[in-house]
């Protein structure tokens, strides 16, 4: 279903906002190419986490509808986005920059970036000890293969 997007909700300078943060500054070369959303690890789970979507909003200066959705704290910071792009657009840092201003601006509690930051830690903690896991179940240990 096709949404409508009321002009006078529009932020022209919104995306001169995000372009001047840190990582922010190539935004503008975005041309929707779609290849951060191809690659995007997190995309391949949720696919209400739509980078293409996310910087097309950005540049139409949908402020409220890009901040306010809980989206935007899916985002894996894994950089595959921003390694892929050919106009390099730092979608990873854009990221952050937009959840900085959502806690800013009241669109999200001021502990949640906090909290992700446990969760993202975590997460890497269960992904290696998982990884060490497999490698010494089978013939291949670590101590065999990389020692």
């Amino acid at each position: 279903m096709e949404k409508i997007v009321i002009d006078n909700k529009l932020d022209p300078n919104f995306k001169y906002e995000i372009a001047a943060k840190p990582g922010g500054e190539n935004i503008k070369k975005c041309f929707a190419c779609g290849t951060c959303t191809a690659g995007c690890p997190v995309f391949h789970v949720e696919h209400e986490y739509n980078p293409r979507k996310i910087i097309r909003m950005i540049l139409l200066g949908m402020r409220e509808q890009v901040l306010s959705p809980m989206v935007i704290w899916l985002c894996a910071q894994c950089y595959t986005c921003s390694a892929n792009c050919p106009q390099d657009v730092d979608f990873s840092d854009i990221m952050f920059a937009l959840r900085d201003m959502a806690v800013k601006e009241g669109y999200a509690p001021p502990d949640l970036l906090e909290k992700i930051d446990k969760i993202t830690t975590a997460a890497n903690e269960f992904r290696r000890d998982s990884i060490y896991a497999i490698l010494k179940e089978g013939d291949i240990s670590m101590d065999k293969r990389y020692g």
